[in-house]
């Protein structure tokens, strides 16, 4: 290669690379807090998760009083962060005795403005199952009305020697009432949030 052409790289002295690699060791030492280790073998992991975030101690402080508050949190960042740890830590400090569960009941004035209910954890499951065997006998005590009516069409149709137009009478009568009223499932709530034998928050 020509003499003009060479590029020149100066010899690193080696004050130079004891500071850089001083200046190393003390970015290691402020990012894990002076934690001496040799490998992640020696590391005791804290079983609380919110103990276990390392390098956010400001965001940390903030999610115990906004979790001993009952307070919303709106965690910004860049991906890697820590936000999605920070939000699973905050609900393990939230209190256990606090869980509820949320349901939803058909509005019938307005389909697109449900009805709300919050309920204590684990009282959602037992309504729900209440209103489901409550429709269920109302469905069971609707069918037998609606095949007495038709049982006593065809009977009157057939002493009166009109049985073929007893039996399309009952049948109409039947489809019509079967579907024309409303449907007793459509009343029982939607559990949308369970915490029934939760410990924590979802």
């Amino acid at each position: 290669m020509d003499s003009k052409h060479q590029i020149y790289r100066p010899e690193e002295s080696k004050e130079d690379l004891m500071a850089e690699k001083l200046t190393s060791e003390d970015e290691s030492n402020e990012l894990l807090g002076d934690i001496d280790f040799m490998d992640t073998s020696s590391i005791t992991v804290p079983e609380s998760l919110i103990d276990q975030v390392i390098g956010q101690d400001e965001a940390v402080e903030v999610i115990k009083k906004a979790a001993h508050q009952r307070r919303h949190v709106m965690l910004i960042g860049s991906p890697g962060t820590g936000k999605s740890m920070l939000g699973k830590a905050m609900s393990e400090l939230l209190p256990v005795e606090e869980l509820q569960d949320v349901l939803v009941y058909a509005n019938p004035e307005d389909n697109n403005t449900p009805r709300v209910r919050v309920v204590p954890a684990g009282r959602g499951k037992q309504i729900v199952d209440a209103q489901k065997m409550e429709a269920r006998k109302k469905v069971q005590t609707r069918n037998m009305f609606l095949m007495l009516i038709v049982m006593a069409l065809i009977v009157y149709a057939y002493y009166t020697g009109q049985l073929l137009f007893g039996v399309i009478a009952a049948a109409l009568i039947f489809l019509s009432l079967r579907y024309m009223l409303p449907k007793e499932d459509a009343m029982v709530p939607k559990l949308l949030v369970d915490n029934n034998n939760k410990k924590k928050a979802p």
